[in-house]
């Protein structure tokens, strides 16, 4: 797993959906209905689950040899995968060694010359666990509702979409994907920005000796 995660050409998919990210993120950003308009709520409901399809792809990429074996045990192709959601729980199954924070752009340069990635807190920000909830979420709003039960479930959502959007942006504009190794006893960093307005997503790779410890995916 440590060849894939660290390989260019995968990194340069997770670069290339990063981009779409980018795209998507900056017009969920732009959300405004003061008028409450379903169809405004809606279109931003499922450009909030393609933002997080493309995260779920994203980490497939950097998993592709494992993701596509641990696909044929389950008797799947894994090029037929489309749910974000379960995506990201396969993923999590599948390398339990990896986490995925939201980050300060850039390395922390330390007096003995180490680097240093600063996390943000994680109440300001989405875990995947949580983006996968979001996901499903979503997919309630773009579903049309039971004529026989009442629900205010999209007003919800609209209330609560400055909150998901401001989370969003302040998780993907600069995250952290880190994983351990357990059998080569090493780790490896993978730190992404999107950039600014005219710039494209990059990333910095970061590989040492040892291993570290995190509570949550």
């Amino acid at each position: 797993m440590i060849e894939d995660i660290r390989n260019s050409k995968n990194l340069k998919v997770y670069l290339e959906q990063l981009e779409e990210v980018k795209a998507r993120l900056s017009f969920v950003a732009a959300y405004s209905n003061e008028e409450r308009d379903r169809f405004v709520i809606e279109s931003h409901a499922l450009q909030i689950r393609k933002l997080i399809e493309l995260i779920a792809f994203s980490l497939v990429a950097i998993h592709r040899v494992k993701y596509k074996e641990y696909r044929e045990k389950a008797g799947k192709d894994f090029k037929n995968d489309w749910n974000g959601r379960d995506i990201i729980t396969n993923i999590m199954s599948l390398n339990p060694d990896m986490f995925f924070k939201a980050s300060e752009k850039g390395f922390n340069l330390q007096n003995d010359g180490t680097k240093q990635i600063q996390l943000k807190p994680e109440k300001d920000c989405y875990t995947l666990k949580r983006l996968a909830k979001l996901h499903s979420r979503c997919g309630g709003i773009l579903h049309v509702e039971n004529p026989w039960k009442q629900s205010s479930k999209v007003e919800q959502f609209h209330n609560e979409l400055p909150s998901i959007i401001r989370k969003l942006c302040n998780t993907l504009q600069d995250h952290v994907v880190l994983v351990n190794h357990w059998d080569n006893n090493e780790s490896t960093a993978l730190l992404f920005t999107l950039g600014g307005e005219d710039e494209t997503p990059t990333y910095a790779l970061s590989q040492a000796q040892g291993n570290f410890a995190s509570e949550s995916a």
